[in-house]
């Protein structure tokens, strides 16, 4: 549906009184015979004629106003009053809201099931370009984006070291054999200003490594899976983890510009609108402020937070290869080869060079992981600029012979007596199923292939063959879900200035003082200038002014009790009530019943639904609140 034919739409649904004042207002007088939809015709080509002058009366509290509810998409007013209840009373807010509706740029509906509003269809496209303003409605500031001073804890350098540290402390040859308190301190300590417990949390917390007894072992899948992502998508998968636990929290900060600082009234906006927009109660913006910052995912400054930016320099670093089996690595490596330093040496230091240790121990965990031993030595090979120290090259080969004299296989053996063995042995088929002859009889056939080689051994031998169950396979790498993400807050456009601000009230308010006119009609006249509803003069000389009562003052009673009672029997209003030198109310009245020498008004306060009873002669002021367009 194009924009004009939905906000036609909306506007059709108006009730009768509402869309006949609309059109009066803007038009003039209606002339019988009149059609509606000839009427609405003329109502779109006056609103789009005078576009620019609608736009120019749009100040910067109607800005973020509007940008709210263009962020929200039908959202109801409750919904929307959560974003502001802090700055202003809800009556404020309440005919803010309504007088954007009756200057048409925003159109109400009930498409949520409830009272809501929309950007007009209308102008949708245009305010969307010159006037819907994120960072207005949010309070961020731009700011120049800020890099990491060291590796992030969920840079892979880092993660890197933590996982060496983690499957080295844990090997059954080791003495700390144990999860204690000293171990999670030296995870940390080991890896410098890097938060290795969060690292830790994420590895064990999503099974990449499980304790088995007292030793970690890796599930290789995922944690190829992991080091086979790009940078930008390992490190978002660190930091969502890290996050996971608070839904809410991860949206907030995959939320956050980089280059933009949040002070803290818009920190905690932007913390309302995700609760507001995922229908969960806003959570504590304090503990999201901490946990970021000790977690070293923003910085902090005089100006408010500023999420850092992700370093995605490139792979250009260096090993240097050094005779006593050390490592230093400078520079950044690759994900997958940070993979394979985690796993075949051990971690020594982590600063601005991380410092590296081949073992006997570590050499032999990396081949029994499943990383070839080629591929390690290809890689510190051609990360070094010199050729390799030879008493390394030659303990790697003694270490690598060493390590295939013990074989542990994971798979289905398949045992034949001599029958069989033979057949078998010359059966091409059957063979290439086979992962290994074992010895006589004895064959092993790895988990994805020994249906197969099932179904050539029935064939075989003549008889149904049951094979133990297959191992339950651990389940794929999964992401950790955002709560919600929206794009409009990381890559809006942001809207094209404009130098045609201008405020035409002066002007009208002149021409009004020259009509010759009742004082009545001159004060709703002078009230709907005010309220930017006039745009142009033919609309006070050709104007129909429908007299209604709309406040009453001070000792007026006689005024006071007819308000009430004209609001109680239309039942489509409510009433603005200052009962106080600073007490003022937004209440649906129902019911004025006499009490001694006054009159008792009952009602319910908006939007909280409490009763209240007030004495009219105790009300200072009166006024009558629309609940809707222009009705």
């Amino acid at each position: 549906m194009r924009n004009t034919d939905r906000w036609r739409k909306l506007i059709f649904e108006l009730s009768d009184q509402a869309f006949f004042d609309l059109v009066r207002n803007y038009l003039g007088n209606i002339h019988t015979p009149f059609n509606k939809h000839t009427l609405l015709d003329d109502l779109e080509h006056f609103l789009i004629s005078r576009k620019d002058q609608i736009f120019s009366m749009i100040d910067a509290s109607d800005a973020a106003l509007l940008s709210a509810i263009d962020f929200m998409e039908n959202a109801s007013v409750d919904q929307l009053y959560t974003l502001f209840k802090t700055e202003v009373p809800y009556c404020s807010f309440y005919t803010h809201l309504l007088n954007l509706e009756e200057r048409m740029l925003i159109c109400p509906t009930k498409e949520t099931g409830k009272h809501g509003v929309v950007i007009s269809p209308l102008f949708k496209d245009e305010l969307e370009k010159q006037i819907i303003d994120f960072d207005l409605f949010i309070g961020a500031r731009k700011a120049q984006p800020k890099k990491n001073s060291r590796y992030a804890w969920y840079d892979a350098p880092a993660v890197g070291a933590v996982l060496s540290y983690l499957l080295a402390s844990y090997d059954i040859m080791r003495s700390d054999l144990s999860f204690k308190k000293k171990a999670e301190e030296e995870v940390a300590s080991r890896v410098g200003a890097v938060n290795g417990n969060a690292v830790k949390d994420v590895l064990l917390g999503g099974s990449l490594l499980t304790l088995d007894r007292r030793r970690l072992v890796p599930d290789m899948d995922k944690i190829r899976t992991l080091f086979s992502k790009d940078i930008g998508s390992f490190k978002s998968f660190f930091i969502r983890a890290y996050l996971s636990s608070d839904p809410s929290a991860a949206s907030l900060y995959a939320n956050m510009r980089t280059d933009r600082v949040y002070p803290d009234a818009a920190f905690a906006r932007l913390a309302q609108c995700i609760s507001a927009l995922s229908g969960r109660q806003p959570g504590d913006v304090s503990a999201y402020k901490k946990i970021f910052l000790q977690s070293g995912l923003v910085v902090e400054d005089s100006a408010g937070l500023q999420k850092l930016v992700d370093d995605l320099s490139p792979a250009d670093g260096r090993i240097v290869v050094q005779p006593d089996f050390s490592l230093i690595v400078q520079g950044r490596l690759t994900v997958d080869e940070h993979m394979m330093l985690a796993f075949y040496s051990e971690i020594r230091e982590f600063d601005v060079v991380q410092c590296y240790e081949i073992t006997r121990e570590s050499f032999m965990r990396g081949m029994r992981s499943g990383i070839s031993a080629d591929n390690f030595t290809d890689m510190l090979t051609s990360r070094s600029d010199s050729p390799l120290p030879q008493n390394i090259l030659f303990s790697l080969k003694s270490w690598e012979e060493e390590c295939h004299g013990i074989e542990i296989y994971r798979g289905c053996v398949i045992k034949v007596d001599s029958r069989y063995s033979k057949l078998l042995d010359n059966n091409k088929y059957f063979k290439r199923y086979i992962e290994k002859k074992i010895a006589d009889g004895i064959y092993l056939v790895s988990d994805d292939k020994y249906i197969l080689a099932k179904h050539e051994l029935e064939s075989v031998s003549g008889q149904r063959l049951d094979l133990p169950l297959d191992k339950k396979r651990s389940e794929a790498l999964k992401e950790p879900p955002y709560m919600y993400d929206t794009t409009k807050l990381l890559s809006y456009s942001e809207p094209v200035a404009s130098d045609h601000r201008q405020d035409a009230s002066g002007r009208l308010l002149k021409k009004l003082d020259t009509l010759n006119i009742p004082s009545e009609q001159r004060d709703i006249l002078a009230d709907r200038i005010k309220r930017k509803l006039i745009l142009s003069e033919k609309q006070l000389e050709d104007g129909e002014v429908r007299y209604e009562l709309m406040e009453a003052r001070g000792i007026d009673y006689s005024r006071k009790v007819r308000l009430c009672q004209h609001v109680l029997e239309t039942g489509n209003s409510f009433l603005e009530l200052s009962v106080g030198s600073e007490e003022t109310l937004l209440v649906k009245p129902l019911q004025l019943k006499k009490e001694g020498n006054d009159l008792l008004l009952s009602a319910d306060t908006i939007p909280e639904g409490k009763s209240v009873q007030v004495l009219l002669r105790k009300v200072r002021y009166m006024r009558k609140v629309r609940t809707s367009l222009m009705g």
